[in-house]
């Protein structure tokens, strides 16, 4: 899964809740620079705490997985 968001510039941040099968992703998307949408060169995607590339693979292992993407 690639996290490509598209938003007003005047949002600052939102939270949703994904669930694939038995796994549950908790995203929460930053955008404090006022951006419509995401740049792969600047921005930054987190996953339970560690930098990662902006593609996270889906898998149903009952897993809980934390998601911050900054947008910049």
């Amino acid at each position: 899964m690639k996290i490509e968001p598209c938003i007003p510039k005047e949002w600052k941040e939102y939270q949703i809740q994904y669930k694939w099968k038995e796994s549950v992703y908790n995203i929460i998307v930053k955008n404090p620079d006022g951006k419509n949408v995401i740049d792969d060169n600047t921005s930054k995607v987190i996953l339970n705490g560690n930098k990662v590339e902006n593609h996270i693979k889906l898998d149903g292992s009952r897993n809980v997985y934390n998601i911050e993407v900054i947008m910049s």
